[in-house]
């Protein structure tokens, strides 16, 4: 040590008379020469004296002095930790925090060595950082309190090993930040500098960076590289006009300089891709999640060898905003699609971007077939198949979420477009499949036996959204036999198609394209499949249908199969749906009521069987085709919103009756659909408290992006929709339960 240090650690000593000198000797020996020349004795003993209370009650210790009215100057001193820098900064920009200068420096102690005062950490770190903040966020005493308080927590998870759960702690407030303080301009690329040097210093890789400042940029960056081993030992910090320069002193975690090429031209495509990609994160329901799932898409690129592949269409505005909005949307869509099958994902976002037009019915069978024909084994076909399936519908997810001014209702067009042409695939391959050994079936006068699938619920509708299950009923010829080597009955051939229709048709998820038969007669104690005689009988005015199963036929639709036999059903569909036989309402009513008090749990929101939900509209709509569509055939339609349109028309629901439910059908569905596609299943709709971060996100991926309560906006919305709907059942139906005709 030169005399200049040496003078410099007396005077140290004597303005820090209550540390241990070893603790000085020790923070001597170990922190980086350009920190000593950096910071005067008087500056080193702040840091000093903070240094010596760290322990492992106190994991961190903070010092904030404020620089003029809308600036401040944090001193931070905590053990030395993997993935600490991502919490800080993070936690920095979730208080609004912009950080203008910044220095940081470790305390390299080897892992394990004991410290003077007994620690056992691998290594203190030393942070000092310049931050700005507005007046609309100012970082008072109270703001400061939290500030502590919540770093101190985090790093207490993180000392415990529990980084992911750490990040996880940061990310609500760190999104509201996000969304409280939006870009002024829209976002775009904007040029990056980066230089990597190998030279400059014995221990470390440097890596200059100069770019726009971006929100989140140093918080996603520290999380890639830590998930990559790379330990960030040293960072200088500078931002001046919007503009940054950081520069990073960057090892392996084992130990050693990023020398590689494989290694170095990834850290500058990292370095690159996080930071044009956090100029778009604006745009996502949930920022915090589409910077931690970004960099998981890229962390599997990388490990796959994808990055020179994909890195130019990348490096596009455009994707990246799609891939920030789908990415911040849904994490089901990135735990069963994109991190399973990610090698698709691009592809499909591009596809998807350009806004070409949905694929109508021919050409996704010409498409299915295709595809098909490359498959020789059953197990093949059922792979083909379901991967063909799964493949739309994650282009059908892309196109509704990357462009919500589309039309309402061309989702749900696009996904029964595709479930009719699949449905039609799978009992094609089916009855091959079944040929061989059982032959055709015949009916007993020696006619071919004809099959018909036929579609009930929100499939019969053309109203699937997502998550939607596929409802069904099969329906054969009559009695018979089949010709082959091993001839069976007709019934029971129906029986083996369509369990093996059930086992071809693979569900990605619960209620996601799930085959479901239990509306068919005598629910799960009857046949699968029906003979066209057994369905007339049973759907009959005196027949063993119950009132609602009546009232769910409105819904059946011939969708694939022998069409002369499933027009036939719609046929004695329309005669037994639509019949001069009376609606019972009052048992229809009171059928309602016990759904709401075993379906709703006390105290919670469901936006489907709540009262005012969507059932509400659909029973409406429903009540009011089965008491005047007998008179009126323009009612006898499977679809909700045609069914309401012709009850207008009719003058069966006044204009401000027709006005309301449609605008509270389209509110509803956008709302389950939000709710299902973040959950990833069609089990619980029942809405999150508004005062957590599940509504916010579940607000954004409603549209209410503007002002500062969008959960206010959101469950204002709400409230008004199902009070209205509720107002209009009651009046009608509730009220009229001991009238003579409801109008």
């Amino acid at each position: 040590m030169n005399d200049r240090d040496e003078a410099l650690r007396q005077d140290v000593r004597a303005q820090c008379p209550d540390v241990d000198p070893d603790v000085i000797d020790d923070a001597f020996a170990q922190l980086d020469s350009e920190y000593f020349h950096l910071f005067s004795a008087s500056e080193i003993a702040t840091h000093i004296n903070l240094l010596a209370t760290v322990d492992s009650e106190h994991p961190v210790q903070v010092r904030i002095t404020p620089s003029g009215a809308d600036s401040a100057d944090i001193i931070l001193v905590a053990y030395d930790l993997f993935g600490e820098f991502s919490l800080i900064t993070g936690l920095m920009a979730a208080h609004h925090l912009n950080i203008y200068q910044g220095q940081v420096f470790s305390y390299r102690r080897g892992p394990g060595r004991t410290t003077p005062w007994g620690h056992t950490d691998g290594g203190i770190i030393v942070d000092l950082f310049r931050v700005s903040y507005t007046p609309t966020h100012p970082f008072d005493h109270t703001a400061q309190s939290q500030f502590k308080a919540q770093l101190s927590s985090l790093i207490q998870l993180l000392r415990q090993g529990q980084l992911q759960q750490a990040r996880e702690a940061l990310n609500y407030q760190l999104t509201e930040a996000m969304r409280l303080a939006p870009p002024a301009a829209a976002a775009q690329l904007s040029p990056v500098t980066i230089r990597i040097d190998n030279e400059s210093s014995p221990d470390w890789t440097v890596v200059d960076i100069s770019a726009a400042d971006t929100p989140g940029f140093l918080y996603s960056l520290s999380n890639a590289l830590a998930m990559r081993q790379m330990y960030i030992h040293r960072v200088a910090i500078h931002s001046h006009e919007g503009k940054v320069q950081d520069q990073l002193h960057l090892g392996w975690r084992r130990g050693g300089k990023i020398r590689s090429p494989e290694g170095l031209s990834e850290l500058r495509l990292i370095v690159t891709l996080i930071k044009q990609f956090t100029n778009f994160i604006y745009h996502a329901p949930d920022p915090a999640k589409a910077l931690r799932y970004f960099d998981q898409l890229m962390d599997r690129l990388s490990n796959d060898g994808s990055f020179n592949d994909t890195f130019p269409w990348l490096w596009e505005a455009e994707s990246l905003k799609a891939l920030a909005t789908v990415l911040g949307s849904s994490d089901f869509l990135w735990e069963d699609l994109l991190r399973q099958q990610y090698a698709t994902l691009l592809p499909v976002l591009k596809e998807t971007i350009a806004r070409q037009p949905s694929p109508d019915q021919a050409e996704l069978a010409e498409h299915l077939e295709q595809a098909l024909q490359c498959a020789s084994t059953e197990a093949e076909q059922k792979d083909c198949l379901n991967t063909f399936k799964d493949r739309e519908l994650f282009r059908i997810d892309m196109r509704h979420l990357l462009h919500p001014e589309l039309p309402f209702g061309q989702f749900s067009e696009d996904l029964s477009d595709l479930a009719e042409v699949v449905m039609r695939a799978a009992l094609a391959l089916v009855q091959q499949r079944l040929q061989p050994r059982y032959g055709l079936p015949f009916l007993a006068d020696g006619q071919p036996c004809p099959f018909a699938l036929c579609a009930l619920g929100k499939f019969g509708g053309r109203d699937l959204g997502y998550a939607s299950d596929i409802e069904l009923h099969c329906v054969y010829g009559g009695q018979g036999r089949t010709d082959g080597p091993e001839p069976i009955a007709v019934s029971e051939y129906a029986e083996r198609l369509v369990r093996q229709l059930l086992d071809l048709i693979v569900a990605r998820s619960s209620g996601i394209f799930e085959l479901d038969l239990r509306l068919r007669p005598f629910g799960s104690k009857g046949p699968l499949a029906i003979s066209e005689e057994a369905f007339r009988t049973y759907y009959y005015a005196d027949g063993s249908a119950a009132p609602f199963e009546r009232q769910a036929l409105i819904k059946l639709r011939w969708v694939a199969g022998s069409e002369s036999l499933g027009r036939r059903i719609e046929a004695w569909r329309d005669q037994f749906v639509y019949s001069p036989a009376p609606f019972d309402l009052e048992a229809a009513v009171a059928l309602r009521q016990r759904q709401i008090d075993e379906l709703v749990t006390p105290g919670t929101l469901d936006a489907k069987y709540s009262r005012g939900g969507l059932v509400d509209i659909e029973y409406t709509v429903q009540y009011l085709q089965l008491l005047h569509g007998a008179e009126q055939p323009l009612l006898r339609t499977p679809n909700t919103l045609c069914a309401l349109e012709a009850l207008h028309q009719t003058g069966y629901v006044q204009q401000t009756e027709y006005e309301t439910l449609t605008a509270a059908y389209v509110f509803l569905r956008h709302l389950i659909d939000a709710l299902r596609i973040v959950r990833g299943h069609a089990r619980d709709l029942v809405l999150p408290a508004p005062d957590t971060e599940e509504s916010t996100f579940l607000a954004r991926r409603m549209g209410y992006w503007d002002g500062p309560e969008p959960t206010v906006q959101l469950f204002s919305a709400i409230t008004h929709h199902m009070q209205a709907t509720a107002q209009i059942y009651h009046d009608r139906f509730m009220l009229a339960r001991s009238d003579d005709a409801p109008q």
